[in-house]
């Protein structure tokens, strides 16, 4: 079921995903509206899950995880919620896509080395229900972000 959002709703959201660190009264300073229609506003996206958390957005390689890899994974058909669930632990997995098509899912991956990466495709490889892992190494990052400009 989707939410109603509107433009002032977006606008938080774009403000938000600009600068999670914004206070509520700023925000409202901003867009010229009350601190405490801002706060209602927010508690409310967060509520329906239009907001799912606001978090620090890390550059790993700063961190020494300087490797990544996407692994296209095909999956036996009466296994892939169960191989998606058990994938989502893997602190190593960043992100999963289910897809449509030649393969089931991707699975992106980081390490500090091509040796942590490997050994993370050998354990992905051993989940019961994998029949297959194409891994594709990332040579360089060309856009990586998760916003979206609403506004």
């Amino acid at each position: 079921m989707d939410v109603e959002v509107d433009e002032l709703d977006k606008k938080i959201i774009q403000l938000l995903t600009e600068d999670g660190r914004l206070s509520f009264a700023e925000i409202g300073r901003r867009l010229n509206v009350s601190e405490n229609t801002i706060r209602f506003r927010y508690n409310r996206l967060v509520e329906k899950g239009v907001i799912r958390s606001v978090r620090a957005l890390v550059d790993h390689t700063k961190l020494g995880l300087k490797n990544s890899a996407a692994l296209m994974l095909k999956i036996d058909p009466e296994h892939v919620e169960e191989v998606l669930e058990k994938l989502k632990n893997f602190r190593e997995v960043t992100n999963i896509y289910q897809l449509s098509g030649d393969y089931d899912a991707i699975a992106v991956v980081i390490g500090y080395n091509l040796d942590h990466v490997r050994e993370v495709v050998e354990r992905i490889k051993k989940l019961r229900g994998i029949t297959s892992v194409n891994t594709l190494v990332t040579l360089r990052i060309v856009k990586a972000d998760t916003r979206y400009a609403l506004t």
